[in-house]
């Protein structure tokens, strides 16, 4: 957990300059991902945080220029969020930043060293990724 917590604190770091919150960076990633539009229900399930909380993550990012909003034509209740051409520009930037923090950090092992590193990080995350599953489907 230190590991990550340092990688975290350098991307921040790092970030800053930029304006941006790592929540902000998230989102972004997200909608970077995204195929189409998001409702903002569906960007806060996947942020993995309150439609409230979105919401404000939403507003900042907006209010630069890096997200759209606009409407859904089968519902008009519902909002959809995008990045803009600014905001996927902004992001290429992000994920440079975050990789060059990250490689900082594991360009101290050797080539042996990190594809281990990678094998044992992929079998944790597919059993998270499997237990997760499990969760949902059960009802939890």
């Amino acid at each position: 957990m230190r590991l990550s917590k340092r990688i975290r604190i350098r991307a921040g770091r790092e970030l800053a300059p930029l304006g941006l919150t790592p929540a902000q960076a998230h989102a972004m990633k997200v909608l970077s991902h995204a195929e189409r539009p998001l409702r903002m229900a569906e960007l806060a399930a996947r942020l993995e945080i309150v439609p409230r909380s979105a919401t404000t993550v939403v507003d900042d990012l907006a209010a630069r220029g890096l997200i759209e909003r606009s409407t859904c034509d089968r519902d008009r209740r519902a909002t959809l969020v995008a990045l803009t051409d600014h905001g996927r520009a902004e992001f290429r930037r992000i994920r440079a930043i975050r990789q060059s923090a990250g490689a900082q950090v594991f360009d101290r092992l050797g080539e042996r060293d990190r594809a281990e590193l990678l094998r044992l990080l992929s079998l944790l995350a597919k059993d998270g990724d499997e237990a997760h599953s499990c969760a949902r489907r059960s009802g939890s």
